[in-house]
């Protein structure tokens, strides 16, 4: 399938089988410089690589059974530049020796992870330990990186670097890290004499609980790498100790030779070491590396020296001032013990850029009170992390002389605001000050905030982690939150305390006009409230007082006087019935024998019961007054053509008093209720007026006539 690829360059391939081998098909890819190889192959012969000798790149990525790699397996290789070996199940002493076929040649890379078969519970005294035999080829291949990570190593002894002349010539990045070297740290320093080195990372050699975020975080000027986790990256040298068991006699050799070595690379005087390093070297990285420490350190000849990583090694003393360090750009010291800390100890980092100080236990009254001293020589200062020191303060004045500070960390600590003023720090893009006491930014923070993103092109701050307060006394605060063009972490939710003390989130304010409400809303509520309950009670009153005059005066004459409400049987006749002559059936039959029969109520019915040498005006007057219950039946012809119907309406208001205030009860269709005149509705209270939707006695209409006529 391959076949037609001549001209392919790389190659990524799994394998199956006992014995690795590339036939002779790989001979047609003459173009072939980077084959990566993974599988379940157990043994790597003489013949597995014969035919693709043109390699420059070769990955040996885990391959978990390999139990067995041919002395010659690498002689067919003739333009082999870069070696890793990712993830092998193979001791790293067995795979040193296979190196010999790239003695007296260059290359770039030589890149080891995971090179053991101790990975659970490493052995010392097998894999663990190299010595000069075991690097006899390895020192003489002139290689530019190194790198042996997570290889289970414990010792290298001292004899091993005795002959490194091709390396001092060609190495330049060396990198062991993740190792569980022990022994003394003394012995780490000679491979930075190297005549070309540039990057020396030998850390991790502890096992540590604390955590560190990368830095520096915006990356300025940043050459190094902090964590190598590709097979090239850059690399790391271990430690040269002295293996238990040599000979008095060979022990007393390697010591002479490490002492004349020692004189050349460091020495101690009245306490402090004083360190000498290739003028080549860029970066030092030796954090979780060392146990302890507590002396004054003097570097010399670290005129191009960059960057120190010393994070989480145990120092505790830094009380004097570090000199030859001009070029100095990036020092990590978190992890440390920085309680003994001198205000002038950074007057010497002239060129420094980027300083981590995280989880350093700094004195928090030393710093409320020399903060503004001891960054006053950092002028070029751009990425700042001093967090998780429980600091509450910053002297005035701190970073007076840091306008280029880009990137500030203050997370961790106990700050209430914060504690320096934004006009020593113009160039501020990013500001950390997350879990602390913070529980509002002032009217002048939160303006110089927006000037800082609109003169910069942006502005990150990230509060996460502090008890906001969402009080009215913070309305803008909680403004600017939910309108601010500043970016924010958490998405501008933050757990805060509102008014009554309860503990919510600022989320719920993101409403502006229910945060205003919430506010100052209470307050003009109640005025308004105030306000339309006078209106409304008047209106009330007004309404109610003409709806019910007669029930009103009815109420007021009973509580002046003597005066006393009619009953039922202060009258004749109980309902008097007004209606049409047009629609004379229901009420004359249907609702008169509901009254009569169901309600045992008396009717006066105009055409049944008025005498005829009555005047028929005089008669409907009479009967009205008679009765203790008026029920006019609204139909539509009652109240357009009938002048009878006017006349029955208007008799039967005059006859409503005070004495007897319900009087008169309305039955009206629902297509006539327009119809009917605003004197009668004046009169009448809304209880005593029946809407029907059709002219037919049913329960609720009797039960509602049973209410108003026999109250």
């Amino acid at each position: 399938m391959l076949q037609p690829l001549t001209h392919l360059q790389s190659l990524t391939i799994s394998t199956v089988g006992f014995s690795l081998y590339l036939g002779p098909e790989f001979l047609k890819f003459k173009h072939l410089e980077l084959l990566k190889i993974s599988g379940s192959a157990r043994m790597i012969t003489n013949k597995s690589f014969e035919n693709v000798n043109g390699l420059r790149e070769l990955v040996l990525r885990e391959m978990m059974f390999i139990n067995f790699i041919d002395i010659n397996a690498f002689v067919p290789f003739k333009n082999l530049t870069s070696l890793a070996l990712i993830g092998l199940s193979f001791d790293l002493k067995n795979v040193l020796p296979i190196l010999w076929p790239f003695k007296g040649r260059y290359m770039k890379e030589i890149y080891t992870l995971l090179v053991t078969t101790q990975k659970s519970i490493p052995n010392p005294w097998k894999n663990g330990l190299l010595t000069k035999n075991d690097l006899i080829y390895a020192t003489e291949i002139c290689v530019e990186t190194i790198s042996m990570i997570r290889c289970g190593i414990y010792y290298v002894t001292q004899d091993a670097l005795s002959s490194i002349a091709t390396w001092n010539r060609c190495l330049r990045n060396i990198v062991i890290s993740r190792n569980p070297l022990i022994g003394s740290y003394i012995a780490l320093y000679p491979l930075s004499l190297l005549q070309n080195i540039e990057n020396v990372v030998v850390n991790k050699a502890l096992r540590s609980c604390e955590k560190f975020s990368d830095f520096p975080r915006l990356g300025l000027n940043r050459r190094y790498f902090l964590e190598p986790t590709a097979h090239n990256n850059i690399t790391l040298y271990g430690k040269a100790l002295f293996k238990s068991g040599d000979s008095l006699n060979e022990t007393n050799s390697i010591t002479r030779e490490m002492d004349m070595l020692q004189k050349k690379t460091f020495y101690v005087l009245n306490g402090t070491f004083y360190i000498h390093v290739s003028k080549s070297l860029v970066s030092w990285d030796s954090k979780q590396l060392f146990p302890d420490g507590s002396f004054d350190v003097t570097i010399q000849g670290a005129n191009n020296l960059q960057y120190i990583d010393v994070s989480d090694s145990g120092y505790h003393t830094f009380s004097g001032r570090l000199q030859g360090l001009s070029s100095l750009r990036t020092v990590i010291l978190s992890g440390n013990n920085l309680k003994e800390f001198s205000e002038s100890f950074l007057d010497g980092f002239l060129g420094l850029e980027n300083l981590a100080a995280s989880k350093c236990q700094l004195d928090k009254d030393f710093v409320a009170m020399k903060s503004n001293r001891i960054f006053q020589n950092t002028r070029k200062l751009k990425e700042l992390d001093i967090s998780e020191n429980s600091l509450n303060a910053l002297s005035p004045g701190t970073f007076s002389t840091n306008s280029d500070l880009r990137y500030l960390s203050l997370s961790g600590n106990q700050f209430k605001d914060i504690p320096f003023d934004f006009k020593f720090t113009p160039n501020l893009k990013n500001l950390d000050i997350s879990n602390n006491a913070i529980t509002t930014l002032t009217t002048e923070n939160i303006r110089a905030l927006d000037l800082l993103n609109s003169k910069n092109g942006g502005f990150q701050l990230m509060l996460n982690g502090n008890i906001l307060s969402c009080g009215c006394q913070d309305l803008s605060f909680l403004q600017w939150l939910n309108s601010t063009l500043v970016r924010l972490d958490n998405n501008r939710n933050y757990t805060c305390m509102n008014k009554d003390g309860e503990r919510t989130n600022t989320l719920t304010f993101s409403d502006l006009e229910s945060l205003w409400r919430q506010c100052w809303g209470e307050f003009f509520f109640y005025i308004a409230l105030i306000t339309l309950c006078l209106y409304v009670t008047g209106a009330v009153l007004i309404f109610l007082m003409l709806r019910n005059k007669n029930f009103l005066v009815s109420y007021f004459l009973q509580l002046l006087g003597h005066f006393k409400l009619h009953t039922r049987l202060d009258y004749k006749t109980d309902v008097y019935i007004g209606y049409s002559d047009e629609d004379y059936r229901f009420p004359c039959i249907e609702l008169r024998e509901h009254l009569e029969r169901t309600l045992k109520l008396s009717t006066f019915v105009i055409d049944r019961d008025l005498l005829a040498s009555l005047d028929k005006a005089s008669g409907i007057v009479d009967a009205i007054n008679s009765c203790w219950r008026i029920l006019l039946v609204c139909s539509e012809s009652f109240l357009k053509n009938e002048d009878w119907s006017m006349f029955t309406m208007r008799s039967a208001m005059y006859a409503q008093s005070p004495a007897n205030p319900a009087k008169i009860v309305v039955m009206v269709h629902t297509s006539c209720l327009s119809l009917i005149p605003t004197e009668l509705l004046s009169v009448v209270n809304d209880e005593n007026i029946l809407v029907v939707s059709e002219w037919k006695i049913n329960y609720i209409l009797g039960e509602k006539l049973r209410t108003r006529l026999l109250a």
